[in-house]
């Protein structure tokens, strides 16, 4: 694709091309000493071909701010914060302040509301803002953008979507008042309005302002798609530059931006309002993460310009590698949430689980010189793939040991399941990059201390990751039984009803496969959670062609999944029909099933026709054992093959990274 086809304009400023980095929250915020770390994150990504970027939220006034990890614009140290961010990204690109207000979503008891209704993700009821308090509220907007822009930002976006103070006044859900800023549509339509106005009276003419708004909010009860059209509207006549259209609310249960979300599924909405409001640029935003959306977004006219975020987590480099041809070098964003969002919302620094190189920029240099070695990679899932990269762009010659007959280890295993086949573009990246950057692969190649020792390595990382644990009750010859390997290789077919004994992470995605495959019940996401009818949206019910149950002897079901995905997973799940025990131990299988005990001593046979095994596992490091017995000095060990308890890819992906910077 062609991303200079359109160089659209935002107020006075023209855009290099028809690409915005969006608003991310990076954890560490709202703290002084950290502008040269913005700075470096907000740096490499204009580097790499983006030219305009919003940050994250930056209150308007100390009780907007949604928590303590927030930067309030008018304390003083933070805008001197935001100053020095600005001038060591000078002559880069726009930095675009976001001017937010949290509303009700404030994590502080002194939270404010347009009436006093709790957010169901809030434990605090908000206080109503009286009217003159929301005047002092509008003039608060209009202060944050005058010292925006002495702080040295070169534009402004307006944060009135995602559930936020003006998306709250706008929606009869949560404005129950009766005043000039409520009552009725129009009049929850003036904060936003009024907003607009103070903003662009304390700004320069064309002075690019940004109103980011909700195209839907995905919360029963919502603004209509007529009035959201029409709130467009009102925005562009008073000033906005240009409107951003976001999606959904933090407390909406429909999920907008994880994996189980089609790329590009909210493009039309932005589309939709562009068909009814012309003469300022409509952005589109949210899981549009590759050319070929792209592409299809700017041909079907569905959007001016294209606001992306967690792509440029995963891929500084995205908008150049499209400019010069490279599309397959792309890492793309797999939506997976576990690096970014959880981070975010657990109020940690923000990475991302295919790039830990993200925020990290100061730490994992590579124009330092290092001495050049000869590295050798046994294994190529997640750790392995990552240790490889960094260690040839690191300069030393690596050689990659595959057994199989592709990259990828037990992420391509995951990529079976629903809503993960994004891993398959990190296989894919992978597949590119490592011979670009002069790696050797050896597929079909067991490794073996005697290869081992013919290549005479300087190092050798393992990265030969985890096997299934071995699991052992009575009858286990009574019914077919399959590891979750088996089962998302291919190598066994489950029956009509099926009993996963183990309700981790491994356990519920793999009930959700199971409940998954072969499905005709729905034909799209939209008709899954009824989203056409805008304002009575909620996922539909069905009876999935299995019957599933998963058991846990003990704990949460999907404990260490991310808490920004897990509850979509689970809401999919209860809509399947698929049924949770835990707090039991198992008994025996039978040729009628699992029979299990609970704590309580109540005895219960679960009927089944099948078994499917999801009981942890355990690492394999035989092989570096064995190696380490002559060169104890030479192997690291990474990911599963360093200790297989609670590995995930995101651990694997950091040390292979790791291990790569540590060689001397």
């Amino acid at each position: 694709m062609n991303p200079h086809s359109s160089t659209p304009k935002i107020g006075n400023l023209t855009l290099k091309n028809p690409f915005i980095m969006g608003s991310m929250h990076l954890g560490f915020e709202g703290k002084t000493g950290v502008a040269y770390r913005l700075a470096s994150f907000y740096n490499r990504r204009f580097e790499g071909g983006v030219s305009f970027i919003v940050t994250g939220g930056i209150s308007v006034n100390e009780v907007g701010r949604g928590s303590k990890h927030f930067f309030n614009i008018q304390n003083p140290e933070h805008a001197h914060e935001l100053k020095d961010m600005n001038s060591l990204t000078k002559g880069k690109g726009t930095m675009c302040a976001q001017l937010f207000h949290a509303g009700r979503y404030a994590a502080d008891r002194s939270c404010v509301a347009p009436s006093a209704i709790r957010a169901p993700i809030n434990r605090y009821i908000p206080k109503e803002l009286t009217e003159e308090e929301c005047w002092e509220t509008i003039k608060d907007f209009g202060i944050a953008a005058k010292i925006a822009k002495d702080c040295g930002f070169g534009a402004v976006e307006i944060m009135g979507s995602e559930g936020y103070l003006l998306n709250q006044f706008f929606s009869g859900v949560t404005n129950k008042r009766d005043d000039f800023f409520g009552g009725d549509s129009e009049r929850r339509m003036n904060l936003s309005i009024e907003v607009v106005k103070e903003v662009k009276k304390n700004l320069p003419d064309g002075f690019p302002i940004v109103f980011r708004m909700s195209g839907i909010d995905l919360i029963p009860g919502c603004p209509t798609f007529e009035e959201v059209c029409e709130l467009a509207t009102k925005l562009k006549n008073v000033g906005a530059s240009a409107l951003n259209i976001g999606i959904g609310w933090h407390e909406s249960r429909i999920p907008t931006i994880s994996q189980l979300v089609p790329r590009g599924a909210w493009a039309r909405i932005a589309g939709q309002i562009k068909e009814k409001v012309t003469g300022i640029p409509i952005i589109a935003s949210n899981r549009v993460n590759d050319p070929k959306t792209m592409q299809h977004i700017f041909d079907h006219q569905l959007a001016d310009i294209i606001s992306m975020a967690r792509p440029f987590l995963a891929d500084p480099d995205i908008i150049r590698k499209i400019e010069t041809g490279s599309e397959k070098r792309i890492n793309t964003c797999i939506a997976c949430n576990q690096a970014c969002l959880d981070h975010a919302f657990q109020e940690k620094a923000v990475s991302c689980i295919v790039n830990p190189e993200a925020l990290n920029e100061e730490k994992y240099i590579y124009s330092k010189p290092v001495a050049k070695r000869k590295v050798v990679v046994v294994g190529s899932g997640p750790g392995g793939l990552e240790a490889a990269r960094a260690c040839a762009k690191l300069g030393h010659r690596v050689t990659l040991l595959e057994k199989s007959s592709s990259l990828g280890g037990q992420f391509q295993i995951a990529a079976e399941i629903p809503g993960k086949s994004e891993f398959k573009e990190t296989i894919r990246y992978f597949e590119n990059e490592l011979p670009a950057l002069g790696v050797e692969i050896l597929l079909h190649t067991e490794g073996t201390s005697k290869l081992l020792e013919s290549l005479n390595a300087d190092q050798v990382i393992f990265a030969t990751g985890v096997t299934p644990r071995k699991f052992q009750i009575p009858g286990m010859d009574q019914l077919p039984i399959g590891t979750y390997v088996d089962y998302l290789s291919g190598k066994f077919i489950p029956g009509k009803k099926v009993a996963v004994i183990g309700g981790g992470g491994i356990g519920v995605d793999v009930a959700h496969k199971l409940t998954e495959d072969h499905d005709p019940t729905f034909s799209s996401y939209d008709e899954k959670y009824n989203i056409k009818s805008f304002v009575n949206v909620g996922i539909q019910k069905h009876q999935a062609q299995r019957e599933v149950a998963v058991f846990r002897r003990s704990g949460k079901h999907g404990a260490g999944l991310g808490p920004t995905t897990f509850w979509a997973l689970k809401q999919e799940l209860d809509s399947s029909g698929v049924q949770f025990f835990t707090g039991l131990d198992y008994k025996e299988i039978t040729k009628e099933g699992l029979l299990v005990q609970f704590k309580n001593g109540d005895s219960f046979l679960y009927p089944c026709d099948s078994i499917l095994l999801c009981v942890g596992q355990e690492k394999e490091n035989t092989l570096a054992t064995e190696y380490a017995k002559q060169h104890p000095s030479k192997v690291v060990l990474i990911g599963g093959a360093k200790d297989a308890s609670g590995v995930d890819a995101k651990r694997a992906f950091l040390e292979g990274l790791e291990a790569a910077h540590a060689i001397k």
